[in-house]
This record gives C-alpha cells, structure tokens and sequence, in this order.
C-alpha cells in the first residue's frame, strides 16, 4: 500500500495520530533540560496516579514507607521502589487502575528468555503513542510509516493477521506487512519459503528477532546472496553480537540498527542513522542503570536496568526490573538530537553464571570466543546445567577440525573459569531455540533457579 494511504487511513482508525506524530518529532530535537522537564512531569504524575488508582502500588508504597509527596525534584524519582517480575506475575490483576474500563486493556504474554509466563496490560490509550513512536524510530533510518516491512517474529497478536495466507489478505495489504513465524524459521524447508516469498515481495523493512534472523542470514548466505535489499534492518529482543550484525548486513547488502524494547515496555531505545548508541526515548520511557544494591551508576558503567513506561495509566509498569544488563553513554549523538543515549544491551541478569564459590561471571563472555570461527561453526549454545558443568553444543561446519576445536574450548573456557567448571562439548546436528521462537546462545539453569524464575 502506498505509505501516503496508510497514513490516511490511520488518522482515520485514530484521530490524535497526526497531532501525536507532530508533538514527537519535535520532542526529540529538544535541549536535554526541556526533555528532562517533560520526562519529570510524566513521572510525577505516573507515580501519582498508580498510588491513587492502583490497590497493589498504594499497598507496595505504603509498606515500603514511599508517599507520592517525595517526589520534590527529579533525583527523587529513584526512591520510587523498584518492580519485580515476580510481583507483576503475582498481582498483575491488583495493579490495574479502578479508574480505568476494562475495554481500555490491551492483554500482552510473554516467556521472556526463562520460559516462565508473564501477562502485562498496555493501555490502549497509547496506540496513538506507540505508532506516533515508531514513526519516529524508522524516521531516522529514511523510512516513513506504511513501507513494505516484514517482521519474523514470534507470532502472536496483534501479528496474527499478518501472516501469509489466504485469509489475511486483506490486513496485509492495508498494513502492507507480512509477518514470518520465527517458531519455524530454523527448518531448511521454511527458510527456503521465506526467501522466495521475501524475494517476492522486497520490503522496506525487515523486523525481527536477532537469533532468527542470523540464522536466516547463514541459510541464504550459503545459498547465495538475496536479489532484494531492504532499506534497514529492525533486530530487537535480544542482544545483538557483533559476529551476527555483520553477517547480516553482509548477507543483505542493508543497515542493521539496534532497536531495545520488551514486549512489556517496547520502544525504549533506538539507534539513528549515525549508529552512535540508541537513543533513549525519554519522553515516554525513564531507563536507569543501577548496582546490585540500587545506587545509578554513572554513564559508561554496566549495570541493571530499570525501566518506566510513561505511557501506560491503565496498568503502569513503574521503575521495573526488566533483568537486563547495559549502560548509559555520556556523549550526545553527531545527529544533533539531544535524547540521552545508552550503549547496546550487554545481556541479560539471567546470563549471569554462577561458579561454584558463588562468584558470577557475564555468560556473553563465552560467546566472544566464536566470533571469528564462524568458518567452523555454524552456530553455538553454552548452557549452565550446574555450578561445576557447562554444556558445550557446537553444530560444525564441513571444514571443522573437531578435535582441534574441542581442545581450543576446553583450554579457553578453562582459563575463563578459573578452572573451576567443567565443560562437556558436544557436536550435534542442530540446536533448538526457545520456545519463545527465539534462541539463547548462553543460558544458566543455575541463575533461574537462585532468582527464582525456576
């Protein structure tokens, strides 16, 4: 569909999106003070509205001896106490405002990484937000709201419409998006149906998780280069590794640009064109990065983060520990705008690996080793099972010397550890992703288990 169309038809389906569009684009050129007094005033009243409307944050404030009233300048907003994962699986019905109808819920599921169920509720108000948003991210790439995009991604509403067939005709075009199941994308047989049908309809855009779409990258590069070029390339849910980033971009002749959300808070941060850091959209998300014991860290230094979504007054998800790890960056963007920037997400607090003295070390470690073995190796998994074992999974190439490989592991992974775990490598056939359509190339049972998440 023509984007001019498209764009039509949603100032048709919601009124506020051209004003919305407008207000955002100018937000994002602001000074960093006009953008901290936007982001102050949006907490503020966040806050304030949660402790008023919502009988599970008037109970965790009052217990945790918080008040709105704190809130005198902006400092104060992190002595807002922080929200778990498990509070929200837990009392997700109490944390839903009484001022606010149940037709205004918008039911949103996920697995996460841990294959543990969490439901969340956006607020349908923010759909005029949240498109106005991504107006606002492909903007900077050149792309405008309504190009040919493709999205492989777990599906699930609101994707379900998208997919490629018969019956869905019709909300393809008015979308003019097709979406590709990243449940399946790992089999040859489906992998070769995506490219013909990409091949067919050459997007714009191409949406995706970043392990599906590395996988897919490796499929047609060792069937020959793709006769389409998208403009960019969207990769989110997870952290990008630099060997995927260039696979990709070499695989599709096209611009990979870092997009960080969740599917409880989307959008938070985007990568303009400079590539420079992601751009924090602070006017309708607040990103912290704190220590093990709370405390911000300053610009540079990896730690939690946590997130607010300043958007949504029908169930808030307020100072929330969304268990990744990242930085803030301390310079401002060559692109002139003044959003505050943050580095790519490190990991994820769950990759952290548990030795056994209790002592942790970051999992992503062991995927560096791999990164210039990519002509021995098709792809990788290092699991945790117990504190003393790891489980090596390697699917070789046909050129890979095994032993040789083994051994360099064995010596590598070794010194990593301190010598304090043990490593069983294994080469199979094939690794399976998650059931969640995406894949983990490190993961730790003992970290769920210690957090709880098992």
């Amino acid at each position: 569909m023509n984007p001019t169309l498209y764009r039509g038809l949603q100032r048709g389906k919601h009124l506020a999106f051209r004003k919305t569009v407008s207000r955002l684009e100018r937000e994002e050129w602001l000074s960093r003070d006009q953008l901290a007094d936007i982001a102050w005033e949006r907490q503020k009243a966040l806050v304030r509205h949660a402790y008023a409307h919502s009988p599970f944050y008037r109970h965790k404030y009052d217990a945790a001896g918080f008040h709105p009233d704190r809130l005198r300048n902006p400092d104060d907003f992190a002595r807002v106490p922080v929200l778990t994962k498990t509070e929200v699986r837990e009392h997700i019905a109490d944390m839903i405002c009484d001022d606010v109808s149940h037709a205004r819920l918008v039911r949103r599921l996920t697995s996460g990484s841990t294959g543990v169920p969490l439901m969340i509720y956006h607020d349908r108000m923010q759909a005029p937000v949240m498109h106005a948003l991504y107006s606002r991210i492909i903007g900077r790439w050149g792309l405008k709201v309504g190009c040919k995009t493709a999205l492989i991604w777990g599906i699930r509403r609101p994707y379900t419409v998208d997919t490629y067939k018969k019956s869905t005709r019709w909300e393809r075009f008015l979308r003019n998006s097709v979406t590709l199941d990243a449940h399946d994308i790992m089999t040859a047989e489906r992998m070769t149906r995506f490219a013909r049908l990409l091949r067919d309809y050459r997007p714009d855009l191409i949406i995706s998780y970043v392990s599906a779409m590395a996988a897919f990258a490796r499929f047609l590069d060792e069937g020959g280069t793709p006769d389409f070029r998208p403009g960019a390339m969207w990769l989110s849910a997870e952290p990008t590794h630099s060997f995927q980033k260039e696979l990709i971009e070499r695989v599709f002749r096209s611009t990979v640009y870092d997009v960080y959300g969740s599917v409880e808070i989307d959008r938070c941060a985007a990568e303009c064109d400079r590539r420079e850091g992601l751009h924090i959209n602070a006017d309708l998300r607040t990103v912290e990065v704190v220590d093990k014991t709370g405390l911000p860290l300053p610009p540079g230094e990896i730690g939690e983060l946590i997130v607010t979504d300043l958007t949504n007054h029908a169930a808030p998800l307020i100072r929330y520990r969304i268990e990744d790890l990242g930085s803030l960056l301390e310079h401002d963007c060559s692109c002139g705008r003044r959003l505050p920037l943050m580095g790519k997400v490190a990991g994820r607090v769950i990759d952290m690996f548990v030795l056994p003295d209790g002592s942790q070390i970051y999992g992503g470690g062991f995927a560096t080793f791999f990164y210039d073995r990519v002509k021995e190796v098709r792809s990788f998994q290092v699991h945790q099972t117990d504190r003393n074992k790891v489980i090596v999974r390697v699917v070789p190439t046909a050129t890979c010397e095994r032993e040789d490989l083994r051994n360099q592991l064995l010596r590598t992974f070794g010194s990593y550890t301190s010598g304090k775990m043990q490593f069983d490598i294994q080469f199979v056939d094939r690794i399976d992703q998650e059931a969640s359509g995406k894949f983990r190339y490190v993961k730790s049972d003992v970290t769920h288990r210690i957090s709880g998440q098992l």
